[in-house]
């Protein structure tokens, strides 16, 4: 019984008044200010029995790692040759990981099939020895939207979609990962579109791009926020390579190709989309993004 009834119950009970008509005899205010009491010792003993679950029981260790990117590629068209174009740059380190044809082409050459994206590249990592199942992971960046696509390694099976949210906060994109094995790695590339309202937030307002938050919650887990580190691009085109099979998404290996068209062929007769090429940056250097 909280403290502040007990006091009032036992002054009343040395007057002579048996327990009942004492308690019989207690104000409003006394019983919503041992109701008080009462509900502050209640959150206080589970708050102990959630502390003491989390020591006896740790959540499983997961690290997650990111890297950020910009992505196009298309076709250069000089009379009659067709030539592909690729252009990676990494947007933390504001440089450019790499560029076929290595010039900016020439305002006489004529550019077509042009696409562009944004890839956010996330690396979870269960380094402990216990399997952790319906895992998901929440990111909010503004490189994200409702066109985002998700692709994982095969060996997972992943889930994205984005929640909704109002017009003035960043977008949440939620990945749910059915099961994740003791010492298990799984990476998430999340491929979004550059259209005209992410081509103004990444090239017309000065800024510096950081890694984007994350959130963690499963079976296993309460909901935490790991530190997000940081992906160097030597590191991530060797995951890439190790955890992916097939071609699921952008491939790091580029196939630059090059051959020579009929006159009469249709290509030759595409709009010309070099007004859209991306802005360059210097090329990066070695061990650069760590």
């Amino acid at each position: 019984m909280p403290t502040v009834i007990v006091k009032i119950l036992s002054g009343r009970a040395r007057t002579g008044r048996s327990l009942w008509d004492a308690i019989r005899c207690l104000t409003l205010g006394e019983m919503l200010q041992g109701s008080a009491e009462l509900a502050a010792v209640l959150s206080l003993l589970v708050v102990a029995i959630i502390w003491f679950i989390t020591w006896f029981k740790p959540n499983p260790d997961v690290h997650v790692s990111a890297a950020l990117y910009t992505y196009e590629r298309g076709f250069i068209l000089e009379g009659t040759t067709k030539t592909t174009l690729s252009h990676m740059r990494n947007l933390l380190s504001n440089c450019t990981l790499w560029r076929f044809p290595p010039m900016v082409p020439k305002k006489s050459v004529k550019v077509t099939d042009l696409h562009s994206w944004v890839l956010s590249k996330y690396l979870l990592e269960n380094v402990s020895d216990q399997g952790i199942t319906n895992l998901r992971m929440g990111v909010v960046s503004p490189l994200l939207n409702q066109f985002t696509v998700l692709s994982a390694s095969p060996s997972v099976e992943a889930k994205g979609t984005v929640e909704s949210r109002s017009q003035d906060v960043l977008p949440k994109y939620v990945i749910a990962i059915a099961a994740l094995a003791p010492h298990a790695s799984v990476m998430l590339s999340l491929q979004t579109p550059i259209n005209d309202t992410m081509r103004h937030a990444l090239y017309d307002e000065p800024h510096t791009f950081r890694i984007p938050a994350a959130f963690l919650s499963a079976d296993q887990l309460w909901n935490v926020h790991p530190t997000v580190t940081r992906i160097s691009d030597s590191t991530m085109v060797k995951l890439e390579k190790e955890l992916r099979t097939g071609d699921r998404g952008i491939s790091v290996a580029e196939q630059i190709e090059s051959w020579i068209l009929d006159p009469s062929d249709p290509a030759l007769l595409e709009e010309d989309l070099s007004y859209r090429l991306l802005p360059t940056e210097p090329i990066c250097q070695e061990n650069v993004g760590g």
